[in-house]
C-alpha cells in the first residue's frame, strides 16, 4: 500500500501536467520550421541518452534506454532498432548476473523465503541476501514488462518474442518457481496495446494464450479486436468458444455469462442495416449457452447460484434453461425471482436515487438556480465565441470581455476562474488585442500562489502557465521556471520520506528511485498514456524549443530530470500526436459552426 502511494504521489508531482483548457491558437505564431524543430528534438534526444548512461542502478538505465529507443523510432527506425538490441543485451546480462547468484545460494537455505519474508520478523529484522535478490528479480521482472510495453508501440511481435523469450536463459529453480506465476493480467494488456496497431497479431497472440484459460480480460481484448477488425474478432470468439465447449473454464461461470452476452449483443446488432460481422453466428451462440449450461448441470451448486444465468441461456438454448430449473426444482415464476436476486439491491439503490432526484426537481428553488446558471454558462460561451470574430466593434467586444470578467469574477473555485480567464484572454489575443488579453492574464495570476507550498498551489501555477501559452508563449516560461525549482525542494523532501519509509529499498536504491518498482510501467505513463500536457509541450517546443529543453534541465533529480525530457521528446517526435496548427483549424471550424 506504502508503495502504492507513493508510486500515485511521485508521479503526480513528477508530471508537469497542467489540467485541460479549451483548446485555442494565440494568433501571433512563432516562426518555426517543422524540420528544424524535429533536428533539435533529436539532437536532445541524444543528450538525454547521455544523462541516462549516467544512471546509478542498472534497471534505471534499462528502463529508460527502452523507452529512448522508442521515441527514436519516430526518427530513425533502424537506429532504434539498434538501440532496443542493445537494451536487450544489458537485460539479458541482468537476468545471467541474478540467476548465477542465485546459484550460489546452497539449495537447502531457506527454500521457504520470499522476496518479502524478512517482514515476518518485524520493523527490525533484517533482510538476507536472498530475499533481496528476490526482490531485485521482481523489479527485473518489472523492467521486462516496461521494455515490452515501449517496443509493443512499434513491433508488436517482437515485443512479444521479446516478453517471452528474455527469461529463457534462466536457470534456477526458485526464479523458475516464481515465472511459473506468470503474470497473466499483463499479458493480456500487452495483448492490448499490441491490438491498437495490430488487431491481427493481437488475435493470434491471444489464440495462443488460451491454453492457460479465459478469464475476464480476454473478454475486454476480444471487445477490443472485434471493434477495429470483425474479421479477427470473430476468429477469436471461435477459439474462445471451443475452449469453453471443450470443458475450459467449466467452473467460471460468470466468464462464459460475460463472454455470452458480448456476443449475444453483436449478433443483435450484426442484423441492422449495414450490420458486420457478429462474434458468434446462432449456432454459436447457442453452442455457447449450451456450454455455459452444462457447466451449472455438472456443478456441485446446491444454492442454486447458477440459476442467475438461466435468462441468458434460456435465449438461445431453452431446452438446457428447462433442465437447469428442474435441476433446481422451481417453477419457471421461481427461477426468474432467483435470477434477479443479484440486481435487487441495485434496483432498490436505483429506486432511492430516484425517489432523491424526485424530491430535489420538487424543489422549485433548486430548479429554478439550476436552470439559471445553465443559461448563463451558455450565455458565457457564446460571448467568449464572439471574441475570435476580428470584425467585431471595439465597444462592443469590451463590452463582452467585461460581462463575462465580471461572471468569472463570482464563479467558485480558483481553477475555473483561472481557466475561465484563461480560455478568455486566448480568445482576445486571437483577435488581435494582445495588451487586453495580458491584462485579462494579471487577473488569473493574481490567483496563483507566489511561492506555492500545497499541491494545489502547483497545479494552479501549471494552469496558469497553460494559460500563458495560449494567448503570451513566452510568458508562461517564467512561470515555470519559477515553479520547477520551488518544486525542487518539495521533490527532494518527498523522496528523503520515502528513503525514510523503504526500509528494504524497493524503492529507491543507490539513491534513485527505481522506476521498475512501480511495475514497469512509471517511464510509459509518463512519456506516453498520460497526455494532459502534450499540447503545452509542443507549443512551448515550437515557440522557443531552447527555453523548453532548459525547463526539463532545472530539475535537480537526474530520474525526474530524465522523465521531463521525455515527455518534451514525446510531444514533438511523436508523429500520431495532434498538431496545435491543425487543431486550431479545427475549433475555427467549430467556432464558424
Amino acid at each position: 500500500m506504502i508503495l502504492k502511494k507513493f508510486s500515485y504521489t511521485l508521479t503526480l508531482l513528477a508530471l508537469l501536467s497542467p489540467m485541460a483548457l479549451g483548446q485555442t491558437v494565440p494568433a501571433k505564431k512563432p516562426s518555426d520550421d517543422p524540420e528544424a524543430l524535429k533536428k533539435d528534438a533529436v539532437a536532445f534526444l541524444r543528450e538525454t541518452m547521455a544523462d541516462v548512461n549516467n544512471l546509478r542502478t542498472l534497471e534505471n538505465r534499462i528502463s529508460f534506454s527502452a523507452e529512448l529507443a522508442g521515441l527514436m523510432w519516430f526518427h530513425d527506425e533502424k537506429e532504434a532498432r539498434s538501440l532496443y538490441l542493445n537494451v536487450f543485451a544489458n537485460f539479458q546480462q541482468l537476468l545471467m548476473q541474478y540467476d548465477m547468484q542465485m546459484n550460489q545460494f546452497p539449495s537447502a537455505e531457506a527454500d521457504e523465503e520470499g522476496p518479502y519474508s524478512y517482514r515476518r520478523g518485524g520493523m527490525f529484522a533484517e533482510i538476507t541476501d536472498k530475499g533481496r535478490l528476490l526482490r531485485r528479480f521482481q523489479t527485473a521482472m518489472a523492467v521486462r514488462q516496461q521494455i515490452s510495453m515501449s517496443l509493443a508501440e512499434h513491433d508488436p511481435e517482437l515485443a512479444f518474442s521479446f516478453y517471452f523469450d528474455s527469461i529463457t536463459a534462466i536457470t534456477n529453480p526458485t526464479f523458475r518457481q516464481q515465472l511459473e506465476s506468470r503474470d497473466k493480467f499483463f499479458e493480456v494488456k500487452l495483448m492490448t496495446e499490441i491490438a491498437r496497431s495490430n488487431t491481427a497479431k493481437a488475435a493470434e497472440f491471444a489464440m495462443k494464450a488460451l491454453d492457460d484459460g479465459i478469464n475476464y480480460q480476454h473478454i475486454e481484448l476480444l471487445k477490443k479486436i472485434y471493434e477495429k477488425d470483425p474479421e479477427k474478432g470473430a476468429e477469436l470468439a471461435s477459439a474462445m468458444l471451443s475452449k469453453f465447449k471443450s470443458g475450459k473454464n467449466a467452473d467460471d461461470l460468470w466468464v462464459a455469462s460475460t463472454f455470452l452476452n458480448a456476443a449475444g449483443e453483436s449478433f443483435e446488432k450484426s442484423k441492422a442495416k449495414g450490420g458486420k460481422r457478429p462474434m458468434l453466428d446462432r449456432e454459436g451462440l447457442r453452442d455457447l449457452a449450451d456450454a455455459l449450461a452444462q457447466a451449472i448441470l455438472d456443478g456441485k451448486d446446491e444454492e442454486g447460484n447458477g440459476l442467475q444465468y438461466v435468462s441468458e441461456i434460456e435465449k438461445y438454448n431453452p431446452s438446457r434453461a428447462v433442465q437447469i430449473r428442474a435441476k433446481f426444482k422451481v417453477t419457471a415464476t421461481r427461477a426468474y425471482r432467483v435470477e434477479s436476486t443479484a440486481n435487487m439491491a441495485a434496483n432498490r439503490m436505483a429506486r432511492a436515487s430516484n425517489s432523491t432526484s424526485n424530491a430535489n426537481l420538487s424543489d422549485s428553488r433548486a430548479e429554478r438556480e439550476r436552470l439559471e446558471r445553465e443559461k448563463a454558462e451558455k450565455e458565457l460561451q457564446q460571448n467568449v465565441e464572439k471574441l475570435a470574430n476580428k470584425d467585431l466593434p471595439k465597444d462592443q467586444r469590451d463590452k463582452v470581455v467585461a460581462d463575462v470578467r465580471r461572471i468569472l469574477t463570482q464563479t467558485p473555485g480558483k481553477d475555473k476562474k483561472i481557466v475561465g480567464l484563461s480560455a478568455l484572454a486566448a480568445q482576445v489575443a486571437k483577435a488581435g488585442d494582445r495588451e487586453l488579453a495580458a491584462e485579462i492574464m494579471k487577473d488569473a495570476q493574481a490567483l496563483v500562489n507566489p511561492q506555492p507550498k500545497t499541491y494545489q498551489d502547483f497545479l494552479l501555477s501549471w494552469m496558469l502557465a497553460n494559460g500563458y501559452v495560449e494567448s503570451d508563449p513566452e510568458k508562461a516560461f517564467p512561470v515555470l521556471e519559477d515553479t520547477i525549482m520551488r518544486a525542487n525542494d518539495t521533490l527532494a523532501a518527498f523522496i528523503k520520506v520515502g528513503e525514510f519509509i523503504d526500509v528494504a529499498g524497493d524503492m529507491i536504491d543507490e539513491g534513485e528511485v527505481q522506476v521498475g518498482a512501480f511495475g514497469g510501467e512509471m517511464v510509459r505513463g509518463l512519456t506516453s498514456e498520460l497526455g494532459m500536457a502534450d499540447t503545452l509541450l509542443k507549443k512551448l517546443a515550437k515557440a522557443n524549443f531552447k527555453k523548453t529543453r532548459d525547463l526539463a534541465n532545472r530539475f535537480d533529480r537526474s530520474e525526474i530530470r530524465i522523465l521531463a525530457k521525455m515527455m518534451i521528446l514525446r510531444a514533438v517526435l511523436d508523429k500520431g500526436k495532434q498538431d496545435p496548427d491543425k487543431l486550431e483549424k479545427e475549433v475555427d471550424a467549430a467556432l464558424e459552426k
